[in-house]
């Protein structure tokens, strides 16, 4: 019997595809605090830097700076806390904790009249700007695991993932427009209040969720690694290869800021192209994420995550290669959904391996995954800084193809090493009739 829910869970048949948007409903509460909690924080960080330059007088490198040292602390926040998550009950403590902290800090920036007292608060209060999210994405992990329902992880996250999108697409538009028609500190005290209102929220849905947990009994299930006899056990050096997953994430990751900085310019004066065009290039990527993330998510259970996960490697090293040698602004465009399948692909298939590699330890998992970001994020900026000086604002984007190619190359022999620990199939499961 056992045998049989498996395949139902990893294999399509039927009608009853593994990645059933309608097994995910009853996480799609958690899915709107996660849009509301993350529509706020992008609505804040969207006009952080003009509100450091035109209130406080801040030069463009100060801001930068202030992004910088926030990430670090960030970094160290998010380790720490995914560390002291997997504890017991102590996941929903640290995501209303969390919430009430960023309230107090939004509240409190709308006050200061200096740059070295917004370097301050940034550094105190929004080190915890990443940690409601990463929990949420743990703590629905930790309900999959113990519900018995034909939900997968994958398509969870996956599901995460989508509204982590939108929340940003929402909260960057709602920024522009709270700066335009608010200013940017009435706008900071409009997502205190924001936060707090997450925070009870969040309160009653943890506290719901977990009893609901409580009383259900975990089922042996194909998203159980290593089961036996059901007990479930985590890879051998499951950290290990964890932190090799970061590494390579890391080194994906490093040409976003070159992105950011230098695509536009590119665009301008390389390829020509009109203001209205640079703005839906940019845009581009993220959009079509949101119609790729279902895709991957399907393909992920159907022929493996980790399959999934290298397909969207080599779309990276494509697409970092490709803005080398494009000539016209339709190529560019061409690049620009092919990156969106890096994102769809690796980005979100990788939380799903991380929280595989640790089993039972999903806060310390996505903490540890998640943390690529800032780190790549400050190891960007060097990167960006050395290519466009020593090569140019187009031909240095060979540097970050280079990294994106050793990062294939490490996970492709990682994977290979450890095929089961990274869910590396040549072909889908059999599928299993009742």
């Amino acid at each position: 019997m056992v045998a049989q829910t498996d395949a139902r869970r990893e294999a399509p048949g039927d009608g009853r595809l593994v990645v059933a948007w309608q097994a995910v409903a009853p996480y799609r509460p958690l899915m709107a605090l996660m849009l509301v909690s993350s529509t706020a924080s992008f609505a804040a960080l969207g006009v952080l830097s003009l509100f450091a330059r035109d209130e406080l007088g801040a030069s463009d490198t100060m801001a930068t700076i202030n992004f910088a040292v926030v990430a670090l602390a960030g970094m160290a926040v998010m380790l720490t806390t995914g560390r002291f998550s997997d504890r017991g009950g102590e996941r929903r403590v640290i995501i209303s904790a969390s919430l009430a902290w960023l309230a107090a800090g939004y509240a409190i920036l709308a006050s200061v009249r200096s740059y070295p007292a917004m370097l301050a608060v940034g550094v105190v209060f929004f080190c915890v700007v990443g940690v409601p999210n990463v929990q949420l994405m743990a703590y629905t992990r930790d309900l999959v695991e113990r519900r018995n329902d034909t939900a997968t992880s994958t398509a969870v996250i996956a599901a995460m993932r989508i509204v982590l999108s939108i929340g940003s697409f929402t909260g960057f538009g709602v920024g522009g427009l709270g700066l335009a028609y608010l200013g940017p500190r009435p706008l900071f005290r409009v997502v205190s209040v924001v936060c707090l209102a997450c925070l009870a929220l969040s309160w009653y849905l943890l506290r719901a969720g977990d009893t609901i947990a409580a009383a259900t009994p975990h089922p042996v299930t194909g998203e159980n690694i290593g089961d036996r006899g059901g007990v479930r056990t985590r890879p051998a050096g499951g950290q290990r290869l964890l932190l090799i997953l970061a590494v390579v994430m890391v080194l994906f990751s490093s040409g976003r800021i070159m992105l950011l900085s230098q695509l536009p310019i590119l665009m301008r004066v390389s390829l020509h192209a009109p203001l209205q065009l640079t703005g839906l290039a940019l845009a581009l990527p993220p959009l079509c994420e949101l119609v790729l993330m279902p895709i991957m998510a399907y393909a992920a259970v159907r022929w493996g995550r980790g399959t999934v996960f290298l397909v969207g490697g080599a779309a990276s090293v494509a697409y970092y290669g490709g803005l080398v040698v494009i000539t016209t602004p339709g190529q560019l465009m061409l690049l620009q959904i092919l990156y969106a399948l890096f994102g769809a692909a690796t980005v979100m298939v990788g939380i799903d391996l991380a929280q595989r590699l640790m089993v039972g330890r999903a806060g310390t998992a996505t903490s540890i995954y998640l943390s690529h970001e800032n780190v790549a994020a400050i190891n960007g900026s060097l990167v960006a800084t050395v290519s466009v000086a020593a090569l140019g604002h187009q031909v240095g984007f060979l540097v970050p193809a280079t990294l994106c190619l050793v990062a294939l190359g490490l996970s492709t022999w990682a994977f290979a090493r450890h095929p089961a620990a990274f869910d590396l199939r040549r072909r889908p499961p059999p599928v299993q009739r009742p």
